[in-house]
């Protein structure tokens, strides 16, 4: 392996562990917020509260079992699969262990802001980094490859939209829209985040090298 190579390499990796933390972080400051949490998240924290996991134990779980998504589609995961469904669970715990719940709405709809944002930048990252991608973004990636005219801003506009129905009945509507896990947030973040994600994407240079979320040979 060349110097050059070795340095796309390491440059690989560093997009995937900063994008992943940061995708971590930004959930944890969307959770404190308390105006709604992503989509997904929605779903995570409903499986937590049934289970007794943390969010990010809830988050691992779900998204093995959404890997299973890729077995019939046959979608190769890759080493970002991985990282993608467990490092952003960690950092979040450790930012919620860490991080108080603000009570001024001034600090609350900053930690929206920058979590939504973080997110954003985090997730374009990660997939910029051509290593493997968490299942719902596999998916989203081949459904536009296998169908162009497919765009994925609005497959991953409906995909959080059933993720979010299906958290919301899991957790109760009335008592999500009370403790502030569903709200006026989680509509702004389901509409804005697949179009400001593919929005980064397209200005983030992709490596060309390693894309596991390719159709496996045979």
């Amino acid at each position: 392996m060349t110097g050059i190579d070795r340095r796309a390499v390491a440059s690989r990796v560093v997009r995937l562990l900063g994008g992943t933390m940061l995708m971590g972080v930004a959930v944890a400051a969307l959770v404190r917020a308390q105006l709604g949490l992503l989509p997904l998240d929605v779903l995570h924290l409903a499986v937590g509260r049934h289970t007794g996991w943390t969010l990010g134990g809830a988050f691992i779980a779900v998204q093995a079992t959404l890997l299973m998504i890729y077995l019939p589609l046959r979608i190769r995961p890759g080493t970002g699969t991985v990282a993608a469904a467990v490092i952003p669970a960690l950092s979040c715990d450790v930012v919620l262990a860490s991080m108080p719940a603000p009570q001024a709405l001034a600090w609350r709809l900053l930690l929206l802001v920058t979590g939504g944002a973080l997110f954003a930048v985090g997730v374009a990252l990660y997939l910029g980094a051509r290593m493997g991608t968490l299942p719902r973004d596999g998916l989203m990636l081949e459904l536009h490859r296998r169908h162009p005219r497919l765009r994925p801003a609005p497959i991953r506009v409906v995909a959080d939209a059933t993720c979010l129905l299906a958290g919301w009945s899991l957790l109760g509507p009335i008592t999500a829209v009370v403790d502030g896990t569903v709200g006026p947030a989680t509509l702004l973040l389901t509409a804005l985040l697949g179009p400001g994600i593919a929005f980064l994407v397209r200005r983030i240079k992709p490596y060309p090298t390693c894309a596991p979320h390719h159709r496996a040979p045979g």
